[in-house]
């Protein structure tokens, strides 16, 4: 039995087979590509299979482009594929039309394969992610209608939405995590989540939505989903929460807010970059038992207005060290007499525990504000979240990236992916990456496209070091042997028809790069290149 093709489906319609012919060169590696030759064709298509994204031409005979797409806008099955032009006309008008019609996007012909590839990309990635935030309201709605009593409800919802299985990265042993939530009888708004948005960068967050039933439970799960869409491609926690922030402040007709905190862990270096948004100060307890208060706020509650812009910090994380973070149940329970369980309790508990087993921390944690509490009712949802980093950090000096590539030209979005990472983790700076991005563009598409005299695959060895603020990278090939730095730089004073052909690409790998050397050696060419990081 063959196996399921499950890559996404895209839709080519044009009245042209070579451009569809085109379109499928470009794309039928990553996609399943279907096609229809008029718009007729397509709708039946687009009905019946339900493509993940089409790709739709404007001029055909009978019913063009436009019409087309306001079909599949006003039909409810296929409203929500996105719809990208692939045309030829150009005018702003006309590109007017087409977003005014739902149309997601809008490009040019002749086709730019890798723009094409790029924004296909690009569009399936938010249709995924409106798509889940879609699944997470059809879940509330399906429970809403299921049950009766809206405490039920809102328990199930807030529940279902944060992750309780443990441990939960039974594969990774850089770190540990547990977290609790107890949610109130009047079911308040707590959440608590962590995901990686990288091979080793680990996402937490703890929030407490203000108000309370199924009102603050839909709050917090629409946010909790938003925080994890929007992690997935930024980065920083201020930005994450800037982000959010804008997009649940501007509909939020109910005047809820939550406060929240979240960090980013790089579990291989430790360093731990946070953002607090009028959240109660979490504690970090050193290997050594000393605690420290994480006192940074770095704006007000998410969801009060939107424009605002929130900071960071960062701190590091030793092998041994926990954080304890925590919504406002805890601090704010009252025993029989109205008093307050308080902060310096936190602290006192967290600093005379000592096991190393997160689940015992959080568990004592509970139990001591129960029993503090004694006969009064919780007032208020309790959240708890411990982490524990287990791993010796490493430093970004003396990282070293090895990358093998065949002398295809695609391989070059690899090392440059692969060398991003490196960069991030050692602490490059962004303008400095795509500089180096460029570097790599220039000298592996001179090594695949002119090397080789032959068809057969070979390998390319790519080997960056970052040590003392310095980047050593060296490029090794067995083609022909090359020297590209014994060539004059071209005149650059001098106009284009002047000018000899050839030889910008190695002048800017020149500029950019404080050293460049090259050596025959063992019938490999190797271009070394080094780059001061504090120049």
């Amino acid at each position: 039995m063959a196996a399921e093709d499950l890559r996404p489906t895209v839709l080519a319609v044009d009245d042209t087979p070579e451009n569809l012919d085109v379109v499928k060169g470009i794309l039928s590696d990553d996609y399943h590509i279907k096609v229809a030759v008029n718009g007729h064709i397509a709708l039946k298509i687009a009905q019946s299979q339900s493509p993940d994204l089409i790709l739709l031409d404007i001029m055909m005979p009978e019913i063009d482009g436009y019409e087309v797409c306001r079909q599949l806008k006003a039909d409810p099955v296929t409203k929500d594929i996105p719809v990208i032009f692939l045309t030829a006309k150009g005018e702003t008008a006309d590109e007017a039309e087409g977003f005014k019609l739902g149309a997601a996007d809008y490009i040019l012909k002749p086709v730019n394969p890798p723009l094409l590839k790029a924004r296909v990309k690009t569009h399936l990635a938010l249709k995924r992610n409106m798509d889940e935030l879609q699944a997470a309201y059809a879940v509330i709605n399906r429970q809403k209608e299921r049950m009766q009593e809206e405490l039920n409800v809102g328990r199930d919802i807030q529940l279902s939405m944060v992750p309780d299985t443990f441990p939960a990265f039974p594969d990774r042993d850089e770190f540990d995590i547990h977290a609790l939530l107890q949610p109130a009888r009047e079911i308040g708004g707590d959440f608590y989540d962590y995901f990686f948005v990288e091979r080793d960068k680990l996402c937490i967050c703890v929030g407490d939505v203000s108000g309370k039933g199924v009102p603050a439970a839909l709050f917090m799960a629409v946010t909790k989903t938003m925080i994890k869409s929007t992690a997935a491609e930024d980065h920083s926690p201020a930005s994450i929460i800037t982000r959010v922030n804008d997009e649940i402040s501007q509909d939020n007709p109910s005047c809820m807010f939550i406060t929240l905190f979240l960090g980013l862990l790089d579990v291989g270096t430790g360093e731990f970059r946070y953002t607090n948004a009028g959240h109660p100060y979490p504690y970090l307890k050193r290997a050594d038992g000393i605690i420290e208060t994480l006192k940074q706020v770095h704006g007000p509650v998410v969801g009060a207005m939107d424009g605002l812009a929130y900071g960071e910090d960062r701190v590091s994380l030793d092998q041994d060290d926990q954080l304890l973070i925590f919504t406002d149940g805890i601090t704010e329970a009252m025993d029989v007499g109205d008093q307050l369980y308080g902060e310096q309790r936190v602290i006192d508990l967290f600093q005379s525990a000592s096991t190393k087993v997160l689940n015992t921390l959080v568990n004592a944690t509970l139990e001591s504000v129960e029993s503090f509490a004694g006969e009064a009712e919780q007032a208020d949802d309790i959240t708890i979240l411990a982490l524990r980093y287990d791993t010796v950090p490493r430093t970004a000096a003396g990282e070293t990236l090895e990358i093998a590539v065949t002398n295809q030209l695609s391989e070059i979005d690899r090392v440059n992916d692969r060398f991003n990472e490196f960069a991030e983790q050692c602490g490059i700076q962004m303008p400095v990456s795509l500089k180096i991005n460029m570097v790599f563009d220039e000298l592996l598409a001179n090594v695949i496209s002119y090397a080789y005299s032959d068809e057969d695959a070979h390998s390319i060895e790519v080997i960056v070091n970052c040590a003392e603020n310095r980047l050593t990278i060296s490029i090794s090939d067995d083609g022909m042997p090359f020297n590209p730095f014994t060539r004059e730089d071209p005149d650059i004073t001098l106009s284009v028809e002047d000018r000899e052909i050839g030889g910008l690409g190695i002048m800017l790998v020149k500029n950019t790069m404080d050293e460049t050397g090259y050596q025959r050696r063992h019938n490999r060419n190797i271009v070394t290149l080094i780059k001061h990081l504090d120049s």
